[in-house]
């Protein structure tokens, strides 16, 4: 949603290519705090990708979008304070706790606090990235980290 033709960074281009596994199939979940959160940032910003998100998201049927329970907001209240996570973040944790789900895709290195692994930089080391790359590449988005992606 904000990815740039002329500066596509790399932590863009990496969000990208986690959606595009999300749409070829990879099963996923996240929470409506995160789907809303999203919402809420294109209303102030980027109102114009309202409707394009909404329908992306609803058309990726492996991502499941879970609802907290009070019981994850209680875990959050109660743990408030005890990791380098907000309570937002700390709700998604008590989520995948109840989930059973330990890793996530995040560039937010707050959740390894919480034991949670996250994964997101070490994605551009897998061989379907670089073709994710390409791909943009011919669509003329300029890469700004060509550096990472050539070595």
């Amino acid at each position: 949603m904000t990815a740039s033709r002329r500066k596509l960074t790399l932590e863009a281009a990496l969000a990208g290519y986690i959606l595009k596994r999300v749409q070829d199939g990879e099963v996923a979940v996240t929470t409506s705090i995160v789907k809303d959160e999203v919402l809420i940032w294109l209303s102030r910003y980027r109102a114009s990708a309202l409707n394009s998100f909404f329908r992306a998201i609803r058309l990726m049927t492996t991502l499941k979008i879970i609802n907290p329970t009070f019981a994850d907001e209680q875990f959050a209240i109660d743990n408030f304070g005890k990791y380098e996570l907000g309570l937002s973040d700390l709700i998604n944790v008590s989520v995948m706790k109840r989930l059973g789900i330990s890793e996530i895709y995040t560039t937010d290195r707050g959740y390894k606090s919480a034991g949670v692994k996250v994964i997101f930089d070490e994605l551009k080391n897998e061989p379907d990235f670089s073709d994710f790359i390409d791909d943009l590449i011919k669509k003329g988005f300029k890469l700004t980290f060509e550096e990472y992606y050539l070595d």
